[in-house]
């Protein structure tokens, strides 16, 4: 039987559970900078919980795949992606001045070695321009007259 003591809560370690977390959202911020490891891009990423909503931030870094996806200009603002990754951290305040200041949408940290990202569709001003003309349509003609099968050699081939 185990009983439960008080002494053996002082002396253990907590694990972070496996939890993963899927959110669809737009790009607010893609900036590329460097850092003590070298260079990385900080990606913050707006989605709303609920309709009308003010919505959440989730932010985390990236010094692979993401941040040449930036440099090529795929990260631009207000494109749509999804993220899946583990949440390290939540808060809904700053300090400015040694005042404690409420966010205007409360912040979720990812870790930044569990962060992924699809992309999805871009913004409108962003998007590729179509042609004036739209889609031209190509009709191929064979100069080669269709064969025509007469009733007897539909009777002479072989049904397979």
């Amino acid at each position: 039987m185990f009983t439960y003591s008080s002494q053996m809560t002082d002396n253990n370690k907590t694990y972070a559970n496996f939890n993963s977390c899927t959110f669809q959202g737009r790009v607010f911020d893609a900036t590329v900078t460097k850092g003590q490891y070298g260079e990385f891009v900080a990606i913050t990423v707006i989605t709303n919980l609920s309709d009308d909503s003010e919505g959440v931030t989730l932010t985390f870094n990236n010094s692979n795949g993401l941040l040449s996806l930036a440099k090529k200009g795929h990260l631009t603002k207000g494109r749509m992606v999804h993220v899946t990754g583990h949440i390290s951290g939540v808060t809904e305040v700053y300090e400015k001045d040694g005042v404690t200041q409420l966010l205007k949408r409360p912040r979720l940290m990812l870790d930044s070695n569990t962060a992924q990202l699809v992309l999805g569709a871009m913004p409108k001003q962003d998007a590729p321009k179509r042609s004036a003309q739209g889609t031209v349509v190509v009709k191929r003609v064979s100069e080669d007259a269709t064969p025509t099968v007469t009733d007897e050699e539909k009777a002479e081939a072989p049904l397979f």
